[in-house]
């Protein structure tokens, strides 16, 4: 089972920089294992769809099945999957804010304020990348 870790993060709006927390998603070996076989199984089950779509055919069956084995590496390899941001806006010192995080987001992160819209530099204090 994934276990939940938080990391040190620096929220930067401006002259303005207030401390965040990203909470990632820490993954054992097993389920490493296992995302990397859905996502390689998917691209093959999808190659073989494709099989029966005239002329279509040519490009996609070929596509995913190259595919499969990639992105099934490129799963295996992601160990640590970020989920959200959570701070305190440095733009208005307040609102307590939490930003969604794509999984293969590399840091430093330009993104908004969801409360009020300013940008925000999101940066790992640690120095490095997630996944």
């Amino acid at each position: 089972m994934a276990t939940a870790e938080q990391r040190p993060v620096t929220l930067k709006s401006g002259d303005a920089t207030r401390d965040g927390t990203l909470h990632v998603s820490v993954l054992t070996q097993r389920e490493r294992t296992i995302r990397a076989a859905k996502i390689w199984g998917l691209c093959w089950g999808l190659a073989l769809v494709t099989l029966f779509i005239p002329i279509a055919h040519f490009v996609l069956v070929p596509g995913f099945f190259i595919a499969g084995p990639v992105m099934g590496y490129l799963r295996y390899r992601m160990a640590a999957v970020p989920e959200r941001v959570t701070g305190v806006c440095p733009t208005n010192h307040e609102e307590e804010i939490s930003i969604p995080v794509e999984a293969t987001v590399k840091f430093p992160l330009w993104t908004y304020c969801p409360k009020c819209n300013a940008s925000v530099l999101v940066v790992d204090k640690a120095a490095v990348t997630v996944g």
